[in-house]
């Protein structure tokens, strides 16, 4: 019999996948799955569980948002053995389901996570921890984790724009010095993104070239510091519009980038915090985790 781990954060988004859980169980049973269940705890449970019982299975399940699918990957990105991972999303936004073409609907996306194609999918490493799809510091790439759950439950997607439009009152920038696969840049920068996706924050297709989610290179987005509040909304129009060619950006490809700065950036990956850092290298890690979609 095969083994399937099933890992849950009853907690992500409205709590919905915890009332399916027999269903899902059940599936999986009669598909011939050996299944081991485990609840998330705490922060970081996850992530554990991942780690020291990962090579005991064929399939590794998780559910939950972005924040509990980085820490499946993040426990089995080193392993010698890893199992074949299956997402069922149920955060606020599901930015990488929605990348994936993994659905939404909870019942499909379980059985997806057994019977679906596998994909091998680019994964990035920031300093010493792993991210699924999106690096990040400046204006607005707080906004997942420091949004209570209570008001992202309630309001969802409207919630992160709430967050968004009282972040703007305090507009920081960092004087940087960026080396990557093209070069170098040294300018003021507000924003900046790291991403192997094609939704951010419950934007669909940010960037205006289409990322391929296993070609082995980033897409980059950085956003110049404005001026003056004029520029600010610049700055946001062409965001919306996906019209990065501007001078206030810079937008390429590249499979690693290092980020330098004289005080502490705080970053994030895939809308969780991951430390505060004066020199951060970021690297892709080509087709290192297989998943079903």
């Amino acid at each position: 019999m095969k083994k399937l781990l099933l890992l849950v954060n009853i907690h992500s988004g409205k709590g919905i996948v915890e009332e399916q859980l027999p269903a899902i169980i059940n599936y999986y049973n009669k598909a011939g799955y050996e299944v081991t269940v485990y609840i998330s705890q705490y922060s970081g449970h996850i992530c554990e569980i991942a780690r020291t019982r990962g090579e005991d299975f064929d399939v590794l399940v998780c559910s939950g948002g972005d924040g509990t699918l980085n820490e499946a990957v993040n426990g089995i990105a080193d392993l010698v053995k890893k199992p074949v991972l299956g997402y069922i999303p149920a955060g606020s936004t599901n930015d990488f389901a929605a990348s994936m073409g993994i659905p939404l609907n909870i019942e499909d996306s379980y059985k997806k996570a057994i019977d679906g194609e596998i994909f091998d999918l680019d994964i990035g490493k920031i300093n010493d921890r792993h991210f699924v799809y999106v690096a990040g510091f400046g204006l607005f790439t707080n906004i997942s984790y420091e949004t209570p759950q209570n008001m992202k439950n309630l309001l969802g997607y409207q919630a992160y724009l709430l967050e968004g439009l009282r972040q703007l009152a305090n507009i920081k920038s960092y004087k940087l010095e960026i080396e990557y696969d093209g070069g170098v840049i040294k300018d003021d920068i507000m924003i900046g993104l790291v991403s192997n996706s094609n939704s951010i924050a419950g934007m669909k297709t940010i960037f205006k070239n289409y990322a391929d989610l296993n070609d082995g290179l980033f897409e980059v987005l950085l956003v110049k510091a404005p001026k003056n509040v004029n520029v600010v909304k610049s700055i946001i129009a062409s965001i919306v519009e996906k019209d990065f060619d501007s001078e206030l950006f810079y937008s390429f490809k590249t499979s690693r980038i290092s980020v330098k700065c004289e005080e502490d950036i705080s970053w994030t990956m895939d809308g969780e915090y991951c430390g505060s850092f004066k020199e951060t290298d970021i690297s892709v890690l080509n087709k290192a985790v297989d998943i079903r979609h």
